[in-house]
């Protein structure tokens, strides 16, 4: 379906920054894919979570290119709209080129700002590492330090070499050869740390899901986390960086 003509019951609201209005229609393609993965309800090509609804924002031009700006007003719109939209998630497959060895709050105080205001309202926000094969530097805004950032894991549970990981990546997911929704129809194989991104954001959705059924309790970011972290498959990086990294197990850690 096509937002343009609001016939997606998926999409419940959103905003383009780029255009300046209601209507966030996808003209590059990505975020049709990463949102395909989180909340898709066809049969074959299921999504992680297929009952989430979907905010769209519109932070990034065609080109998928934007500003800083733009994606601090895209956080923002889901901190402010988050009550009317019942926001629980932030999903970001995007980066930037310059990587960041440690937290980078100091460095981008803005987004580390808006960030942490979603946090406050109990918004999770998950970041793509990025996809430059660094051992040492993740993209910001995955190095903030409230947002969860995510690195990629191949089927066979290797780290891809492609994969931006370090210090202080917090989880990894699949993100090899996902084949999910595509723009104008159909689906279409992408990979990356974008694609493992919404991996993550998706199993989010489902533990906070688990805890309103079970328990009628909103659970918090820092403690799905920590439910993720320590019931994922431990994986070795075998690419220099010497580090553990917690791939993610979504019935793993709701059965915990």
């Amino acid at each position: 379906s096509n937002i343009n003509d609001r016939s997606c019951a998926k999409v419940i609201g959103g905003y383009d920054f780029i255009n300046n209005d209601q209507n966030p229609a996808d003209d590059n393609g990505h975020g049709t894919h990463v949102a395909g993965i989180i909340a898709s309800a066809n049969i074959t090509y299921r999504g992680i979570a297929p009952d989430a609804s979907i905010v769209a924002i519109k932070s990034l031009n065609n080109n998928g290119e934007g500003t800083l700006a733009s994606v601090v007003n895209g956080i923002n719109w889901c901190v402010d709209n988050s009550t009317i939209f019942n926001i629980t998630i932030i999903s970001m497959s995007f980066g930037t080129s310059t990587l960041f060895s440690n937290y980078c709050d100091n460095v981008d105080p803005l987004t580390a700002a808006a960030i942490d205001a979603a946090i406050a309202k109990n918004i999770s926000v998950i970041a793509a590492a990025g996809n430059d094969g660094s051992i040492t530097g993740i993209a910001s805004p995955a190095c903030i330090k409230n947002a969860t950032a995510v690195g990629w894991t191949n089927k066979d549970d290797t780290i891809n070499t492609d994969s931006n990981r370090n210090s202080i990546t917090d989880l990894l997911a699949p993100g090899s050869g996902i084949a999910s929704t595509k723009k104008g129809g159909g689906t279409e194989s992408n990979s990356g740390t974008s694609m493992s991104t919404p991996h993550v954001s998706a199993a989010f959705a489902l533990i906070h899901q688990y805890f309103k059924l079970t328990e009628n309790r909103v659970i918090m970011p820092n403690e799905t986390q920590r439910y993720l972290n320590n019931t994922g498959k431990q994986i070795s990086d075998t690419g220099g960086s010497g580090l553990t990294f917690s791939r993610i197990n979504i019935f793993a850690a709701v059965k915990s």
